[in-house]
């Protein structure tokens, strides 16, 4: 999980960090060592883009319900510099052998070049709309 090119977080069952992978602290601003046994919610600060209120951590609800989940459109890491990363993520359970939860592991990426991206091609999509727009009132007229 170290190298891997998603960034990674994982907890043991009472949400406490046991791993963190370079991504991870390269988005969060947090070191292992620092972030180690602290609670996620400290290091995995998410907020909902547009409203600006906290979203539902993943690793409470992989605990909570034991499924794998993944977050809401629109949700942005607060890294410890105080920037905002919009992210996509996923947590899934760890289970022992017995299939008892025995933590979460939590996987997530910067979609920051995504979202440029999509922002790029609506924007495109605008001007086109617009120009065809302009063109077919200019037909009527002739």
């Amino acid at each position: 999980m170290a190298s891997i090119g998603d960034a990674v977080i994982a907890t043991d069952k009472s949400g406490k960090i046991t791993f963190m992978n370079g991504v991870a602290e390269k988005l969060t601003g947090w070191t292992l060592l620092e972030a180690s046994q602290k609670d996620v919610k400290t290091v995995f600060n998410i907020i909902n883009q547009e409203t600006r209120l906290p979203v539902e951590n993943p690793i409470i609800k992989v605990l909570d319900e034991g499924v794998i989940v993944g977050l809401a459109n629109h949700t942005v890491l607060l890294p410890k510099n105080g920037s905002e990363i919009p992210i996509d993520d996923s947590g899934a359970p760890i289970k022992d052998k017995d299939g008892k939860i025995i933590g979460v592991v939590l996987v997530f990426r910067d979609i920051t070049e995504q979202k440029k991206s999509q922002e790029a091609l609506k924007v495109s999509e605008e001007k086109y709309r617009l120009l065809f727009a302009i063109c077919a009132h200019s037909n009527l007229r002739n």
